[in-house]
């Protein structure tokens, strides 16, 4: 059986320990249905074959037109601020709590002021910001004083847009947003039961309006004939997301007759099926509206590695590199440092440069960054504007020894940049540090 097999298993057994209280609740796909429903979405995709388009290694289909803000996401140039963790929507497919406000977050660091925020944006260098909740507009003040400062601090360097249920929107608010320099507001008319009066009121006023949507299955010719209208209302982008099962969502979610596919989280299969069938509906009527489906695939894998990357990117030395997946690589042997270059082992001595051990020690870590309490274990103490962090190990860190025959295989998974994916265990554990995984996966 091939590693990749074996992963899947994996996968599959933590999905079915993960739910103990719902066991008899969730209906996992089976293997004839995953056959079927494969085949199904394998038509869909055919039928638009010659419209759809592909991003980001073929995990995240759209049409027409992406929006700048999911192309800096995929790029891993995006850096998402929660503003607040109070919603005052009671959606049921949301997959946190969303009942506690709270200092503005993100990725492990908070930051109780814009300054520190800006600070931060700078420092790593992130084109793309958003501000998101819970509903910022809860806290439009504090919303509203970040969004300011960003655009004060960085002009026309950051793209900047934020999500809203739009339940406390206003003419008013909107143009307070459009003066404090907002490129996009994305809209979830979901939380509202697809009323558009809510986007009426910032059409013309927000220079880009986007709708972002779970793909409700139920709700599939809502959202075909809202589509229309939010053309009308000057709405450029339509994004749909997969629903995902949550402890916190599941007494909701598993009220509905869904089918669940394993992964590295459980997702809705027939979610899936309704984001490709609204895509052919905008297609075979030609409808001016891009849209794109954000795959769990895409999410889990481009944003994870992106925010690995942009920490990673900082802290490299001369002995180490970055991989795709936003992993540091180091390469050695006997004292003797090597790189990847060319999709060839070189030295990093340049009178060593033909001189290639018959076997190499090669290492991988990701890194964290965090403002937790400095008595914890750190690697060291980063200041960023007037705001302390602590440089930490992530959890994965693989160390392998290969010899020279799969130091050639190795290799040669550069040559298609990870597309093909190992059956030899060794041999996988490094494919899945160095590379971002390819396409849809197939169903189970």
């Amino acid at each position: 059986m091939s590693a990749y097999i074996n992963y899947l298993n994996s996968l599959t057994n933590k999905n079915r320990s993960q739910y103990p209280e719902y066991s008899d609740q969730i209906k996992w796909i089976g293997y004839y249905e995953a056959a079927e429903k494969e085949e199904e979405r394998n038509q869909i995709l055919q039928r638009m074959e010659q419209k759809l388009q592909w991003s980001f290694k073929n995990t995240k289909p759209w049409i027409n037109r992406l929006s700048k803000g999911c192309q800096l996401c995929g790029q891993g140039e995006w850096s998402c601020l929660f503003v607040t963790g109070k919603c005052n929507a009671k959606c049921f497919y949301c997959p946190t709590s969303q009942d506690q406000d709270g200092i503005p977050s993100t990725q492990l660091t908070s930051f109780d002021n814009p300054e520190d925020y800006v600070a931060y944006l700078k420092y790593f260098g992130f084109k793309g910001a958003s501000l998101s909740g819970g509903e910022p507009l809860l806290v439009f003040e504090r919303t509203l004083n970040y969004i300011q400062t960003i655009r004060k601090e960085l002009g026309d360097e950051i793209y900047l847009w934020m999500y809203t249920n739009g339940l406390l929107g206003s003419e008013e608010i909107y143009q307070k947003l459009a003066d404090a320099g907002i490129d996009e507001v994305r809209f979830d008319i979901g939380a509202t039961g697809y009323n558009l009066k809510y986007i009426q009121l910032a059409s013309g006023i927000i220079p880009n309006l986007t709708v972002e949507i779970p793909a409700v299955p139920e709700d599939f010719e809502k959202i075909k004939q809202a589509i229309p209208e939010l053309i009308k209302l000057g709405v450029t982008n339509l994004n749909l997301h997969q629903l995902r099962l949550t402890n916190y969502n599941a007494p909701r979610l598993l009220k509905r007759d869904y089918t669940y596919l394993h992964g590295e989280q459980a997702t809705v299969l027939e979610s899936e099926l309704t984001a490709l069938k609204i895509i052919e509906y905008i297609a075979e009527n030609k409808l001016d509206i891009g849209l794109n489906y954000c795959t769990f695939n895409f999410k889990n894998r481009f944003q994870k590695a992106g925010f690995r990357r942009k920490i990673a990117s900082k802290f490299l030395d001369h002995n180490t590199q970055l991989t795709e997946n936003g992993y540091i690589r180091n390469i050695s042997f006997n004292g003797s440092s090597y790189i990847i270059k060319d999709n060839q082992i070189q030295s990093r001595d340049d009178s060593q440069h033909n001189n290639i051990p018959d076997k190499l020690e090669i290492s991988y870590k990701g890194l964290l960054l965090d403002d937790h309490l400095e008595n914890q274990y750190y690697l060291k103490k980063v200041i960023i504007g007037n705001k302390a962090f602590f440089l930490r190990t992530g959890l994965t860190q693989n160390t392998s020894i290969l010899e020279n025959h799969k130091l050639t295989e190795f290799l040669n998974l550069f040559n298609n940049h990870g597309k093909e994916i190992p059956d030899d265990q060794d041999l996988f554990s490094l494919w899945k540090n160095e590379f971002i995984e390819w396409n849809l996966r197939e169903y189970f």
